[in-house]
């Protein structure tokens, strides 16, 4: 996930970009915002965020200033301001700064997601780059074939020139005598700062399914991935499976791709095991070291949600929508179910009914938006999924026994 960070004087722009962008869809995870330039920097230093949406124009240190200041600390990070038509000079010295976007205000939340999405196929490039060559300093060290190494790099990534492919396969099978192969992708989880627990996860990985690889390769993708080729026989995941229990010590998420025939298919095959990676990642139980390994992409539906487990999938997904029109209907379609089988172990799960759950969610965050003194009621009903301010009012008297108005004059005193 890319760490976002949001700086802007205006609390409702502040409010309403947290509420507008989804941004689980983009990869990325708001980790805090900001009023001022000043604060702005504090809490870069304390998040270290990767990207930056700023307001061109702040009280105090203003957005360039406070820009100017991160960049020397953190050059890497990226960078998108909120400016009007009238920001033209302050946009000039912008640029200078290496900013990576632009966008107008009022803010298109289309345009902005454009832009946020940019910004992260900018970021995963760099960080690449960066693990390629890692990578490649890796593989001179540990004394590896480099070739080798280099070639199914490409190869996962889908990149193929020339008669690179004959060349893997003639190291890879020397003997000439071809086979289907699968790929494997293992994910650590990094949640632990302990170095020494990831970096032996990592060896205890190499030790044990180097033995199961085809040519015993095993490829650090980025951070907290890793890749392996493996034969496409039954037996073959077997006896990854029968290896598994030996890894000790964190927590290990495991997706393995479709037989694939020719090694032409391997970034194909790569993305299949990255993508039952996604599918399977939160839904088994979290004392397992070793979280699941799957076989087939074909089978991977029947696994999309295990009941409890399954369900913080849900609760999440509420607690990032509550604001937008949710439904039982709808969200029993998104994860496969009935309505009504959706709905008995919903109020399992939780005791309350989905409409219960769904209208205490909004109303406690309407209490805690009310607590400004700044903010308007009919704000506050938005900002929180009811576009009649009317309805909501009367929702919120029959859940805490006052009106808004009232409730906001009296957090006022």
């Amino acid at each position: 996930m890319f760490k976002v960070l949001i700086a802007d004087d205006e609390w409702m722009i502040r409010e309403g970009l947290k509420q507008t962008i989804d941004w689980e869809s983009l990869g990325c995870e708001l980790v805090g915002e900001a009023a001022d330039g000043e604060l702005a920097l504090q809490a870069i230093r304390q998040h270290e965020p990767d990207i930056l949406i700023s307001d061109i124009r702040m009280p105090g240190i203003d957005g360039l200033g406070m820009a100017s200041a991160a960049k020397a600390l953190y050059p890497e990070l990226k960078i998108i301001f909120l400016t009007g038509f009238d920001d033209f000079a302050y946009a000039q010295q912008a640029i200078k700064l290496n900013a990576s976007d632009f966008v107008l205000k009022p803010t298109d939340p289309d345009a902005l997601m454009q832009a946020i999405q940019k910004v992260c196929k900018e970021i995963s490039s760099q960080r690449q780059r960066s693990i390629a060559m890692e990578q490649l300093l890796s593989w001179k060290k540990d004394g590896e074939p480099l070739i080798v190494q280099k070639l199914l790099y490409d190869h996962l990534l889908g990149d193929q020139e020339g008669d690179s492919v004959r060349k893997l396969t003639g190291w890879l099978f020397p003997k000439g005598r071809t086979m289907p192969v699968r790929v494997v992708v293992a994910k650590v989880g990094l949640s632990t700062d302990a170095k020494s627990v990831v970096d032996g996860l990592w060896l205890q990985l190499r030790s044990q399914m180097c033995r199961y690889a085809i040519g015993g390769h095993m490829l650090r993708m980025n951070e907290g991935h890793a890749a392996w080729l493996l034969s496409g026989t039954d037996e073959a995941v077997g006896l990854l499976q029968a290896g598994l229990p030996g890894i000790r010590g964190g927590d290990v998420c495991f997706g393995v791709s479709a037989v694939h025939e020719t090694l032409e298919q391997l970034g194909q095959a790569y993305k299949e095991a990255l993508q039952a990676i996604k599918q399977i990642a939160g839904h088994e139980k979290q004392d397992r070291p070793v979280v699941s390994v799957y076989g087939e992409l074909e089978h991977m539906d029947h696994h999309a949600i295990h009941l409890a487990e399954g369900f913080r999938q849900v609760e999440l997904y509420i607690h990032n929508h509550y604001h937008e029109d949710i439904s039982l209907q709808g969200l029993a379609a998104m994860f496969h179910m009935s309505e009504a089988h959706f709905s008995r172990l919903f109020r399992k799960r939780t005791g309350v009914s989905f409409v219960e759950y769904v209208t205490r969610l909004r109303m406690e965050q309407a209490k805690r938006l009310l607590e400004d003194e700044h903010v308007r009621v009919y704000e506050v009903s938005q900002a929180v999924g009811y576009q009649d301010s009317r309805y909501f009012s009367q929702i919120f008297r029959k859940y805490t026994g006052e009106t808004p108005s009232e409730y906001h004059k009296k957090t006022e005193k």
